[in-house]
């Protein structure tokens, strides 16, 4: 009788407690990847939200496109400007080479796009050099002076700008690039020329050189452009 009675109580205990447990294993805790349901906590509701605005903000940042992706500027596919192999001739004194090559990367980049020419670069091994050099000249629609206290020590420099000076005289084409230099000390040539100055700020030299080439291309290309009366007689 007694231990009847012992065992109804142990089944009542099981019945009872055995159910509370099976409740609770039910709960599952809420999933960010999930849409947080009314059942749940305000504390999951909160963490759920925060992990996905958190993820929406990585995407949108990620998203972002970068300066490389930028679209160039139209010009730069104008049948005007293919017309020449180079859009910039960088003239400089072999003592200025890493100068030289620091600005045509920064004309060069991705996200600028220009093609220049650099003599210890592009000049082909065994070509006659000042056939090259007047060749690459007569190729490039700018002519960049790169303007030192070695360039104008530099007798193969005064050629190379005397070439340019024929080929385009006091026109926009010539850029002189000027390096702690008065304009005093210039040569007579180049004294009432616009200069760029690279002395203090090269970056914004570099981006003021890039400024002026795709200005010029951009006024050559309206002028190339055929005009609406002559398209009508066509």
């Amino acid at each position: 009788m007694e231990e009847n009675h012992v065992s109804s109580i142990m089944g009542w205990f099981r019945q009872r407690f055995g159910k509370q447990r099976n409740d609770s294993d039910q709960v599952k805790p809420c999933k960010c990847s999930q849409t947080c349901s009314p059942g749940h906590s305000n504390t999951s509701s909160s963490v759920c939200s925060s992990s996905s605005s958190s993820s929406s903000l990585k995407s949108s940042i990620s998203a972002k496109p970068s300066a490389s992706d930028q679209p160039l500027p139209s010009v730069l596919s104008s049948p005007f400007r293919s017309s020449l192999r180079y859009d910039v001739f960088v003239c400089h004194n072999d003592e200025d080479s890493d100068l030289a090559q620091s600005l045509a990367s920064f004309l060069e980049a991705p996200s600028n796009g220009l093609r220049c020419y650099l003599q210890e670069r592009d000049c082909p091994a065994g070509g006659a050099v000042s056939t090259e050099l007047l060749q690459a000249v007569q190729d490039s629609h700018c002519w960049l002076l790169l303007v030192t206290p070695n360039f104008v020590k530099d007798d193969w420099c005064s050629y190379q700008m005397h070439q340019v000076l024929s080929e385009g005289p006091m026109s926009q084409r010539i850029i002189p690039a000027v390096v702690n230099m008065p304009r005093s000390q210039l040569p007579l040539e180049l004294r009432f020329l616009f200069t760029v100055d690279l002395s203090t700020n090269k970056e914004f030299g570099y981006t003021l050189v890039y400024k002026t080439v795709l200005q010029y291309l951009k006024d050559m290309s309206e002028k190339k452009k055929p005009s609406s009366a002559a398209q009508s007689v066509g």
